[in-house]
């Protein structure tokens, strides 16, 4: 047999050498299933901001919600800029943490609003109602799901009112100085700037 008639056998022996060494080179570039599964598996990481509980409404700081201007529409005085704060609570099994703001008429009252959502709450997220001790406390229709109009005994005037909301309470609490006169009637005015918190929660 010719040199030529041999060559397509030899290149038949030859090919399935060939096809090896092809297969060789293809496993280096193919992707295994765990790399690729790395590169398409869908993040994990929480888009829920800090310090918030998935569907729970935002409560805006205390600050935000009132002014010098709401203050002295309500009570008809003049008060400095708000200043804030924020405390600790306990009342029975209940405690929780209050975003706090201030406002000073000067020499003659101090007005705060203290805000809580359920965050804030050690515990089940309450409303309490406030304690009758050495206080009067009488029911407020009309503001939220329910408030409380508290009186401390004695002089000089210490009030405060607390109402409740699914999604969040607040207290709005007056401390008068000693010997001073109010004009008007502390309960009715107070009542009126919850109204206004309400509305700028809302």
């Amino acid at each position: 047999m010719g040199p030529l008639r041999l060559l397509p056998v030899l290149l038949l022996a030859l090919a399935p050498g060939l096809a090896a060494c092809g297969d060789d080179d293809g496993e280096s570039s193919t992707p295994t299933t765990d790399a690729a599964s790395a590169t398409s598996s869908p993040s994990h990481a929480s888009t829920t901001p800090t310090g918030s509980t998935p569907g729970v409404p935002r409560i805006p700081p205390a600050c935000d919600v009132l002014d010098p201007g709401d203050l002295q529409a309500a009570y008809g005085v003049a008060f400095g800029p708000a200043e804030q704060g924020g405390g600790g609570h306990s009342e029975g099994t209940y405690e929780w943490q209050s975003d706090d703001c201030s406002f000073t008429a000067e020499a003659l009252l101090e007005v705060q609003l203290e805000l809580v959502g359920p965050d804030d709450f050690s515990g089940e997220f309450a409303c309490p109602p406030p304690s009758e001790i050495a206080a009067s406390v009488e029911s407020v229709d009309g503001l939220g799901d329910r408030a409380w109009w508290k009186k401390q005994d004695g002089t000089p005037l210490s009030a405060s009112l607390r109402v409740c909301t699914p999604d969040y309470d607040f207290d709005i609490t007056l401390d008068y100085e000693d010997g001073v006169d109010y004009v008007g009637d502390p309960e009715t005015q107070t009542i009126a700037l919850a109204g206004v918190v309400l509305a700028a929660l809302a």
